[in-house]
């Protein structure tokens, strides 16, 4: 008797915390897949490039649907010395859809990362930012 009012109770709670191991595992995928995503962009790599590889990365997890990536500033207005920001956002479905505690299903995941943008081939190289002149020794 005892067993069958503590067994749900239990239950419950076990796969709270498998679905909390499922999003932890998501939002680290997602903090990781930003980083390359920034590092790529930060390299002179094509938006649609960085954005396809990221897609196709998160798209192997399981755990992960509804990938969108943005990157800020688009390629072309990128300044050597600037920085390149590339948010990605998914969601992380439930194990068992429970409606009341979370709506739609699913956890919303996201990650973002900022890097500098590196001195490449068809980055301006003139424009520094005016904050960087003055710890660099560049006099204008």
């Amino acid at each position: 008797v005892e067993m069958a009012l503590v067994l749900p109770i239990l239950l419950l709670m076990l796969l709270g915390m498998i679905q909390f191991g499922f999003v932890l595992s998501g939002q680290i995928a997602l903090s990781s897949a930003a980083r390359e995503g920034a590092r790529l962009a930060a390299t002179g790599t094509a938006d649609m490039v960085v954005r396809n590889h990221l897609r196709d990365i998160l798209a192997a997890s399981p755990l992960l649907s509804n990938i969108e990536v943005e990157i800020q500033p688009a390629a072309g207005a990128r300044v050597f010395g600037g920085q390149v920001t590339v948010r990605v956002r998914a969601g992380s479905p439930l194990i068992v859809p429970l409606p009341l505690v979370v709506p739609g299903g699913a956890f919303s995941l996201a990650a973002e990362a900022v890097m500098r943008v590196e001195n490449i081939a068809g980055v301006k190289e003139d424009a520094f930012p005016l904050a960087e002149q003055s710890q660099m020794g560049i006099r204008a």
